[in-house]
């Protein structure tokens, strides 16, 4: 079933307030960090034999989507018309950016859906026309499993459900399991989903070893301000109005914890004095596998625009995204083996103009010629 939504329907500040709840922090530090934090482990990047190249991440539970809980549970829970969605498709379709099922499975978590084919992003807020249930699995979890309850606390933990809203978050070993339902029949079917979902991920053995990325990914900087700068990022919109790149404004999540252990810059790039911005930019590290897997899930098409980007090495990659009227524009850039994403976003609350697609192009320009050897 498709969750293709046609558009970006999404205002800057609903953009802005819901994607710095749950954006990860980028750690600190002064060398680049391409890799996994100590909580994971490190890919190999010279694998000893041509049949452990794996093309992309698999996951650490022996386990996948359809060993979670059975057809008839997910029927009782959801009702009929709900079939399995991948995840990616469905986030991205509500909200264009990197899609946060792409950091767990770099990881080798788990992320599942079964829907009925709405769009939905907790970056977007909720689209009141989604049933379904979302699944994510994050092994190796201690330090963000930790945060989580440090912020939420005690209550944090467990099961809770009313009014067809479910969610579910629970540690097992070291995995943190997460499940978030809407438009459940009931609230007790709904837990009984849950439940199951948790015991399963508990009587899984160990699946696959670490994933081994098929080629070292290029060392990307620690922060955004490493890899451009707000001046330049001010200088290619062409706006007067001084930005800064920010972070995570409070809140955590199980997708946040994902995109903070996979460790590549992040942030958004917001106006000094007003709670809004002009954009964002989201990587991930060695994510060249998820982009060639998203091209196929994307709603508004891609446009190859190598040829208009200088510096970019053979072999590397740029596409744009705009909508119909140009009002939001996206650059996906693949650069050593890296998905590095600058988006502009629709609205702009401080009345400033500037044109979108020369915008971003000349944002990706800047990065390029900052990190290309």
């Amino acid at each position: 079933m498709s969750a293709r939504m046609h558009g970006f329907g999404v205002t800057l500040l609903l953009a802005a307030s819901a994607s710095l709840l749950l954006a990860a922090c980028t750690p600190p530090g002064a060398e680049p960090s391409p890799a996994p934090t100590s909580e994971t482990s490190e890919p190999d990047p010279t694998p000893t034999s041509e049949a452990e190249v794996v093309s992309a991440p698999e996951p650490a539970l022996d386990a996948d989507c359809s060993d979670l809980a059975s057809t008839a549970s997910v029927i009782s829970a959801l009702g009929a018309g709900i079939s399995a969605v991948d995840p990616a498709e469905s986030t991205m379709g509500a909200y264009p950016v990197i899609s946060p099922s792409y950091f767990v499975r770099s990881l080798g978590g788990l992320a599942c859906e079964w829907s009925n084919g709405q769009p939905q992003s907790n970056r977007a807020g909720s689209n009141p026309a989604y049933v379904g249930a979302r699944v994510v699995v994050l092994p190796n979890a201690t330090g963000q499993w930790t945060r989580y309850l440090d912020y939420y606390g005690p209550e944090g933990e467990g099961t809770f459900c009313s009014g067809g809203y479910c969610s579910v978050d629970a540690y097992v070993g070291t995995t943190w399991v997460h499940v978030q339902m809407s438009g459940a029949t009931s609230d007790a079917a709904a837990a009984a989903l849950g439940a199951e979902i948790v015991a399963a991920v508990s009587a899984a053995g160990p699946g696959a070893a670490p994933w081994a990325v098929p080629a070292e990914p290029q060392p990307l900087p620690a922060d955004c301000p490493s890899l451009i700068s707000d001046t330049d990022v001010q200088a290619s919109l062409g706006i007067g109005v001084p930005l800064v790149a920010t972070t995570a404004a409070g809140g955590w999540s199980i997708e946040a914890g994902a995109e903070d252990n996979w460790q590549g810059p992040a942030c958004h790039w917001s106006f000094l004095d007003a709670d809004a911005g002009v954009g964002g930019l989201t990587t991930l590290v060695a994510g060249k596998w998820a982009w060639d897997e998203a091209r196929e899930l994307l709603t508004v098409p891609s446009t190859p625009v190598a040829v208009l980007i200088a510096g970019l090495d053979a072999g590397d990659e740029a596409w744009l995204r705009c909508d119909a009227a140009d009002s939001t524009c996206l650059v996906d850039l693949v650069i050593g083996g890296n998905w590095i994403q600058v988006h502009v976003w629709p609205d702009d609350v401080m009345g400033t103009s500037y044109d979108r697609r020369a915008g971003a192009l000349a944002i990706a320009e800047r990065i390029v010629a900052n990190i290309t050897p």
